[in-house]
């Protein structure tokens, strides 16, 4: 399902991933920000074929500070996400593994909301597909060579109420586990 970018082989196809997504689709490439936890996203065959990136936002740069700032409110806990890129080959199966992940990494970590800069057709897709949320905070930008909108996306409303059938689509990708602790 996905894997915790946690070496530098792991780190380096990561970085390849996501150059080879995000120039086919017009942006200039990126490197993982310090104090983010990145994931490959992982096929049924084994193989990553996507990334995705989450930084808590009092670690995102001034540029995302910038745009949403003003909009994050005290109740809020927000963080960034950033190099959601899934290989073509991969896009079927792997878009919603994303998904799911974001929604599970902001409740393991008690994030109520995400921002982030959103292609069109992603911001489109979370909001008519995935019924997740997402509102766009400011004007479309130009941001690393393409068209972006900035977007709080609306993750608490989400995992608190995962068996309703709008997230059908849903499936857990952390598992909880219970243990037991010996004295």
């Amino acid at each position: 399902m996905y894997k915790h970018v946690d070496s530098t082989e792991t780190l380096a196809l990561f970085h390849q991933i996501k150059e080879t997504v995000w120039s086919s689709m017009g942006f200039e490439m990126e490197y993982a920000k310090q104090g983010s936890d990145l994931y490959l996203l992982l096929a049924e065959d084994g193989e990553a074929g996507g990334t995705f990136e989450f930084t808590p936002y009092s670690k995102s740069n001034s540029f995302i500070h910038s745009l949403f700032d003003e909009i994050l409110t005290n109740d809020m806990r927000a963080m960034e996400v950033d190099s959601l890129a899934v290989l073509p080959r991969y896009r079927g199966q792997l878009g919603r593994k994303g998904i799911c992940l974001m929604v599970d990494y902001a409740e393991k970590h008690g994030y109520t909301h995400a921002v982030g800069i959103a292609d069109p057709s992603f911001f489109r897709s979370m909001n008519q597909k995935y019924k997740i949320q997402a509102t766009q905070i400011k004007e479309n930008i130009l941001y690393k060579g393409a068209e972006a909108i900035p977007t709080l996306f609306h993750l608490k409303e989400v995992y608190t109420d995962k068996e309703n059938p709008q997230y059908s689509w849903y499936s857990p990708v952390f598992t909880q586990r219970k243990v037991e602790v010996m004295r």
